[in-house]
């Protein structure tokens, strides 16, 4: 027979597990880039901060807080309330998250610039540099292409997985500009660095015809 504590204990832990098939679904639906940052961003708060909160006050009654927001339908501005009142907590983080996702749903970009600017502060460098590459794609949006080139070149030179892409991104970027022969030199550099790439027949190709290739 299970005693009070063990009950409790087993209601927060059915908790848990219900907002991690939630958020599984959540991230399921939507297949585009955007999105999957968002679904990676969550996935390193929750990796990386394990599930300690259980013994940590604090953690247990924002988490609390925040499954009942989530029940209730967890409005725009409650979720914004609640992530600055819990800044520092992984709950209020990921209501951070839960926001800037909506703001990308209706392709608001400027909301999803502001908040990947509080996003950025709550996370270490290896999540950093995946916000940071959406601000760029949310400076493409709003046509601010020099803004996006900027940040496309700083994480370039990062350490990361999104390199390869972002080397893309690049191209892609500089000849939407007109600058061929810059474009060039990306696709040189991506050959150069990404030789192994499924994308590098796709590069091969497009600058075969020019002269200096």
């Amino acid at each position: 027979m299970t005693t009070l504590e063990e009950r409790k204990a087993m209601i927060e832990e059915d908790k848990l597990l219900r907002f991690h098939e939630r958020l599984k679904d959540f991230v399921s639906k939507h297949l585009n880039l955007f999105l999957n940052i968002v679904g990676i961003l969550a996935l390193i708060i929750l990796l990386g901060f394990g599930y300690n909160f259980y013994t940590k006050k604090k953690e247990e009654r924002s988490f609390a807080e925040f499954f009942k927001l989530l029940k209730e339908g967890g409005t725009e501005p409650a979720l914004l309330a609640f992530a600055e009142k819990n800044s520092n907590t992984e709950a209020g983080k990921l209501a951070l998250i839960q926001l800037w996702n909506t703001a990308l749903e209706r392709g608001d970009a400027n909301a999803t610039l502001k908040l990947a600017d509080k996003i950025e502060k709550t996370l270490t460098s290896k999540g950093k540099v995946l916000v940071t590459y959406a601000k760029a794609k949310a400076y493409e949006e709003m046509g601010d292409i020099e803004r996006a080139l900027k940040i496309y070149k700083s994480v370039s030179k990062e350490d990361s997985p999104l390199r390869e892409l972002v080397y893309l991104d690049l191209i892609r970027s500089i000849e939407l500009k007109g600058d061929k022969n810059t474009a060039l030199s990306f696709a040189k550099e991506f050959l150069k660095n990404f030789g192994n790439s499924t994308f590098s027949g796709y590069i091969s190709a497009k600058f075969k015809g020019f002269s200096n290739f």
